[in-house]
């Protein structure tokens, strides 16, 4: 897939790694030179990265923003992921996902069409009471997002006959994705577990109807 990322702090540059390494064709832009150096120098993922403002419509002809199969707005400013998200509606491009923190900025991306609104201090804050509780919530991705999948975090208790197992021994509904594992100090790429022990916190976006067959999995 060709694939636009807006902004290259920690979110965006992170998210380009990964979906080059996974052999798509990642674009990045971000006005900060600094930000563009540095992802050009990984050794880790091939980066096409471009300097320049987000918000100025002549960068997207030069990108051929028709042509592009899924952007991403993941800068830390809402009016300039809602500006993108706007263009790339403009533009024709089917797949946009945007990162916000107003909820009011979410429901207008809703009213345009983006496909997935990740409202970061609700998601965060919803995740740290799971933790805290020491059992998995499952929650909307946005409160106005009407999809079918929700993200699931479930802390692995001692009893549980999940531990000692790798990720890949686990008999999962294929309707879920594991994001992240968080090991009580780091938060952790799937592919860096190799065991699973007490006290870690699996984080996965689980499709509505089999979110019991993903919990039973490790139980």
């Amino acid at each position: 897939m060709r694939i636009l990322v807006i902004g290259a702090g920690q979110v965006g540059s992170h998210l380009a790694r990964i979906l080059a390494l996974h052999d798509n064709d990642v674009i990045v832009v971000d006005k900060d030179p600094a930000k563009c150096q540095n992802l050009r120098e990984s050794i880790e993922a091939d980066i096409h990265v471009v300097q320049g403002d987000a918000t100025d419509p002549s960068l997207y002809e030069e990108i051929d923003l028709s042509s592009i199969d899924v952007v991403v707005a993941a800068t830390d400013r809402d009016e300039v992921n809602l500006f993108v998200a706007t263009l790339a509606r403009d533009y024709g491009v089917k797949r946009i996902i945007a990162r916000v923190r107003s909820p009011l900025v979410a429901k207008l991306m809703e009213k345009i069409g983006v496909e997935y609104v990740i409202t970061e201090p609700l998601v965060t804050a919803k995740l740290m009471a799971s933790i805290i509780e020491g059992k998995y919530t499952a929650i909307n991705l946005v409160p106005v997002f009407t999809g079918n999948y929700v993200l699931v975090s479930l802390s692995i208790s001692e009893t549980d006959t999940s531990v000692g197992k790798s990720l890949d021994e686990l008999d999962l509904p294929r309707e879920s994705r594991i994001l992240a594992v968080f090991d009580g100090e780091n938060m952790l790429d799937p592919m860096e577990v190799e065991r699973l022990h007490p006290n870690y916190v699996v984080i996965a976006l689980v499709r509505r109807d089999v979110v019991q067959e993903f919990i039973q999995a490790f139980r």
